[in-house]
């Protein structure tokens, strides 16, 4: 009887994760800079949104710092070493910019004031250029290594791991801005990471979560 090998990891629907984390943080100065002087309704409405997005890639770095990283850099040390470490030092800077969008997303929901819109919106223009450069170096040079050095069910482990410590009420919304562009395959993939069961029911219920959510965050924006 022949031994069998574990299936190796498939990481393209990292390619949906990144899509929508370029989408939403791409869209966030425009948004924040819609809302009104003085209007504190709205600008709870959108803080609320900004911290739910910075939330969402928290988790996500969190998930590949505690349970890819390790096992990636400890099966081919001399070339991938480097390479995780370069990710580790590009979450920092990217948390270290998220961290300062939480203190000014606090400050604006707490003023509605024009000034501390301006300046929540300058930060996360500021925090484009490293997160694009980050999801970009991730992409080209760690998914390879990724799908090479890990099994399919690591890979899993590190999607499940991530939604485990997601808010329950979010994970409608969440999945449906996953699946907003996501291919055919990168649904197949989200699917094993999720879970059949999990993924049947949020397939279904995440879009029409995002739609519904989308409409009251960006009615104004």
């Amino acid at each position: 009887m022949t031994e069998q090998h574990p299936r190796p990891a498939d990481s393209r629907d990292m390619f949906a994760v990144h899509t929508m984390f370029r989408r939403e943080f791409g869209a966030l100065p425009a948004l924040i800079r819609g809302v009104a002087a003085d209007d504190r309704a709205r600008a709870r409405t959108v803080a609320e949104h900004v911290d739910l997005v910075v939330g969402l890639l928290h988790v996500h770095h969190r998930s590949e710092d505690e349970h890819c990283w390790p096992k990636l850099a400890s099966r081919g040390p001399e070339d991938v070493a480097p390479l995780v470490d370069l990710m580790r030092s590009q979450h920092r800077t990217v948390d270290a910019a998220l961290t300062e969008t939480e203190q000014r997303t606090a400050r604006w929901r707490s003023t509605a004031t024009a000034a501390d819109r301006e300046a929540l919106a300058g930060t996360v223009d500021g925090l484009l250029p490293p997160l694009g450069e980050h999801l970009a170096a991730e992409e080209a040079q760690l998914l390879p290594l990724i799908d090479r050095h890990l099994t399919a069910g690591e890979w899993a482990e590190v999607g499940s791991k991530a939604l485990g410590t997601m808010p329950r009420g979010s994970l409608p919304v969440l999945f449906g801005m996953l699946l907003q562009e996501a291919t055919d395959e990168e649904r197949a993939l989200l699917r094993e990471a999720a879970g059949a069961p999990v993924f049947a029911v949020m397939s279904r219920l995440g879009p029409v979560a995002a739609r519904r959510y989308r409409r009251r965050v960006f009615a104004s924006g």
